[in-house]
């Protein structure tokens, strides 16, 4: 699926630095869209996944999947203003992670190892309200209701050197919640209809995972972008 995006933002990316005049600035249709990369910080707890052994209870293998790349397409439709404008604000982001951990203990007879990966994916609506000044430059906020979809799987492998025994098993985790963003960034112009600016977002959700121990009850992050827009 994230292969599909990359796909769907390089392309948006082309266009921005690529601007043709049929898309000049003083002919534009109202909607703004950005393409926007970056990455997220969401509280650590709430995805630290853990697995411990099954012959000893006090081995234990955490893999923190907290941080992961972020990227997803945004548009803004005015209601009205020109300078100063109020609209719409929506769109749709994805972020995901693999690690690999390997742990040992019982005096270094029992290894466990986990191959995890997590994806995360919120669509959000809301309100914005933007200000352009001195022609090229545009600030920008935002704030809204959002839904989160969340999987986590992982493949655990137990060795224990006394008993010789290999114990493969494999969890899953899917999740649903819901919650609010709000993002604010700027934008500037530098070529006819292309805009480059940057962006932060923050994000909370009631999503929690079962197979992360220590979760609250809610998904709380923090997202920086780079954005590249366009009237479309």
């Amino acid at each position: 699926m994230h292969h599909k995006l990359v796909t769907l933002f390089v392309v948006m990316l082309a266009g921005c630095l690529c601007p043709t005049q049929s898309f000049a600035l003083d002919t534009p249709t109202p909607t703004f869209v950005q393409a926007m990369v970056g990455a997220a910080q969401f509280s650590e707890d709430d995805l630290t996944f853990s697995e411990t052994s099954t012959t000893d209870g006090s081995v234990t293998n955490d893999n923190d999947l907290s941080t992961m790349p972020y990227l997803g397409m945004t548009f803004q439709y005015p209601f009205h203003g020109k300078n100063t404008q109020v609209g719409l604000d929506g769109g749709f982001l994805f972020g995901w992670r693999s690690k690999d951990t390997r742990v040992r203990g019982g005096d270094g007879q029992i290894a466990i190892s986990i191959d995890s990966s997590l994806w995360l994916a919120d669509l959000s609506v809301g309100l914005f309200v933007k200000h352009t000044f001195f022609n090229r430059w545009r600030t920008y906020a935002a704030v809204g209701p959002a839904i989160v979809f969340g999987d986590y799987s992982e493949d655990t492998d137990e060795e224990d050197s006394n008993n010789e025994t290999n114990e493969k098993s494999n969890n899953s985790d899917s999740e649903f919640g819901v919650g609010a963003y709000a993002r604010g960034g700027f934008d500037y112009l530098f070529g006819p209809n292309a805009y480059v600016g940057v962006c932060v977002r923050g994000l909370k959700t009631n999503i929690a995972f079962d197979s992360a121990p220590d979760a609250s009850s809610s998904l709380s992050g923090v997202q920086g972008f780079l954005t590249f827009s366009r009237h479309f």
